[in-house]
């Protein structure tokens, strides 16, 4: 196999970005993967290095392909500050990704229960001390995550603390911007996984609704009138979750997905929004919105059951 070059692995990279083409990131870690393996440089190189951050930046982007959560699992504990040096690349919508492809709500705080200790265990490079050689700061994504609970608690973040923390706090105050938007993206990344997906403002599924005639939309605890349909498209794709990469699937080897998840009726949509339904006050706009997708839902369940069994009698 011919040597791969540094430059042709980035242009690899600028174009799955600028196109959302997830399916050649993934054939392009498995080649540039088995390249290493078989004729790449020496693993004790500093060659050999540069080409494994380039293979760790292509899994990330292939990051909903990945085999199991364990794998998962292991990409964000080892390498999560690669992450964060990919343009324009949004880790937090691939993890959100993986959740909406789990229909059962306790399974979704057990993903982000593993996602978040594997950060508290990280010790991928965050902040370049280089850059601050004279200064103590903390350096590695454990440090900071650490950093986070001593300066806001082990609870749900408090907004005006949070708010005060990226403002004030002595050390992020040294951060140039390009740091501070890392330390506030793991921020976020972190108290979002700390949220549990039975309440509303963790709850990951955005809900389209008519109420009145208005296109009305649930998300994450927010209730938001939209009259783009090109917004309703994108939330459409993004809630079929794993099922958004289906056109991507035949080109990819069978052991190296993961089926989409059909939910049981335990853990269908109607169970998870009357379960975030009792989180609201009978009287609020937020009530009134889920309890009327609730009730289309169950009519069109009742319809789907009548005709079912109209079928079955016709037999």
């Amino acid at each position: 196999m011919a040597k791969l070059t540094l430059d042709l692995l980035q242009q690899e990279i600028d174009y799955v970005i600028a196109n959302n083409d997830f399916n050649g990131a993934f054939e392009c870690y498995n080649l540039v993967k088995d390249w290493l393996d078989k004729s790449g440089p020496s693993k004790n190189s500093s060659e050999y290095a540069q080409y494994n951050n380039y293979l760790i930046k292509l899994k990330f982007l292939s990051f909903n392909f990945l085999n199991d959560i364990d794998e998962r699992v292991d990409l964000i504990k080892n390498y999560f500050g690669l992450a964060l040096e990919i343009p324009q690349f949004d880790i937090w919508a691939k993890l959100e990704t993986e959740l909406i492809s789990v229909g059962d709500l306790d399974e979704r705080d057990v993903f982000k229960a593993k996602m978040r200790e594997a950060l508290e265990k990280c010790d991928s490079i965050l902040i370049s001390r280089q850059k601050y050689a004279d200064q103590e700061i903390p350096r590695k994504v454990s440090e900071w995550t650490k950093n986070f609970v001593a300066s806001l608690g082990l609870d749900k973040f408090d907004k005006v603390k949070k708010l005060e923390y990226l403002s004030n706090n002595r050390v992020i105050k040294i951060l140039d911007a390009i740091d501070k938007d890392k330390v506030k993206m793991l921020l976020d990344i972190y108290e979002k996984l700390k949220i549990s997906s039975k309440t509303p403002e963790g709850y990951e599924n955005s809900v389209l609704m008519d109420i009145d005639g208005k296109m009305i939309i649930f998300n994450h605890g927010n209730i938001e009138e939209i009259s783009s349909i090109d917004k309703v498209k994108k939330i459409n794709t993004r809630e079929k979750g794993r099922d958004a990469l289906d056109e991507d699937y035949s080109s990819v080897p069978a052991t190296n997905i993961l089926p989409p998840v059909s939910p049981s009726p335990l853990t269908s949509p109607l169970a998870e929004l009357e379960q975030i339904l009792k989180n609201y006050p009978a009287a609020s706009l937020e009530h009134k919105a889920i309890s009327q997708e609730i009730s289309r839902l169950k009519k069109a369940e009742f319809k789907r059951v009548q005709k079912a069994d109209q079928k079955s009698d016709a037999k």
